[in-house]
């Protein structure tokens, strides 16, 4: 009599079942891989300073996470060609490549940033950092930025002309002159601590000379009024900028001149006018009392 109980599967369904869950475990496992969060090599901060003063120092930033990787190379460029090699396998780690206009700064140089020393107008220019880890994987990040050199003033700015006393109704008229830097610096006048009308300036060209460097000159002229002497004095300030590298002022200051005799401390023009009036009222007088004199002399004859 045959057995009602349930057969056994066949050894052939067996080896496809383990082998279908094999793959599964493997796909798996690459999933977990591909999309483990935190796993991919990504950048913590990068940075090339958008400006540096000529003679100063300039520091490339390149801080990046290498989520459990190993760190095969950091390499540094300047317009394509590599300047800095940080390998940690190979002895040594740093290596330094000639570059013109770049002199580089070994204590303060790792793999995670690059110190320039000694910049020059030649250290300008386009700088990329690119970081490879080890294989299986090789993920790699690369960014670059522009870094541009200034030449500053040697010294701050000067106020040429002005006067020591000012009336009233009188043109004011002085030039701010900055010496040379790459590139020119700004200037701005400041008429009793407020910006300059744009109708008060007087905009000057100089030409560069032979390495490039420009002169600036910016002249003020207007008339003084009244509300132009607070307490009785005006302060006119020029500021010479480059940026946030370079910021310097020359200062003027004027007061109101004494009134005359005759004008009251009324302007100069209207000082005049009255000197007139008084002028023709002398004369006035003066033929009256040549005509009563000259009828007197008659009567009296």
């Amino acid at each position: 009599m045959a057995s009602s109980g349930s057969s056994n599967p066949s050894p052939l369904a067996c080896c496809s079942f383990c082998c279908l869950y094999r793959y599964l475990l493997l796909l798996l496992l690459l999933c977990g891989l591909l999309a483990r969060p935190g796993a991919a090599l990504k950048w913590v901060r990068f940075n090339v300073p958008p400006w540096a003063a000529m003679g100063g120092e300039a520091l490339l930033t390149c801080q990046f996470n290498l989520a459990g990787d190993e760190l095969y190379s950091v390499k540094w460029y300047k317009a394509g060609r590599e300047f800095y090699r940080y390998v940690p396998a190979e002895w040594p780690r740093q290596q330094f490549f000639p570059f013109p206009g770049i002199t580089v700064d070994t204590e303060r140089s790792d793999e995670q940033q690059v110190a320039l020393k000694r910049v020059s107008l030649e250290t300008a220019g386009r700088y990329k950092c690119e970081v490879l880890t080890e294989a299986p994987q090789f993920r790699t990040l690369v960014r670059s930025a522009s870094l541009t050199v200034y030449d500053l003033p040697d010294g701050g700015p000067e106020v040429v002309g002005g006067q020591e006393t000012y009336r009233p109704g009188e043109t004011v008229n002085l030039t701010c002159q900055a010496p040379k830097s790459i590139p020119a610096t700004t200037l701005t006048w400041f008429i009793n601590n407020e910006v300059a009308p744009q109708n008060y300036l007087v905009e000057y060209k100089d030409p560069p000379d032979a390495d490039g460097r420009e002169a600036s000159r910016l002249g003020l002229q207007f008339r003084a009024h009244d509300h132009h002497f607070p307490d009785g004095r005006l302060t006119l300030r020029c500021v010479a900028a480059l940026h946030r590298l370079y910021q310097k002022d020359a200062l003027h200051e004027g007061v109101v001149a004494p009134p005359g005799p005759l004008s009251l401390g009324h302007d100069a023009n209207g000082a005049c006018e009255r000197l007139s009036l008084w002028e023709h009222l002398c004369v006035l007088l003066s033929l009256l009392i040549a005509g009563l004199t000259a009828h007197l002399f008659q009567t009296l004859t």
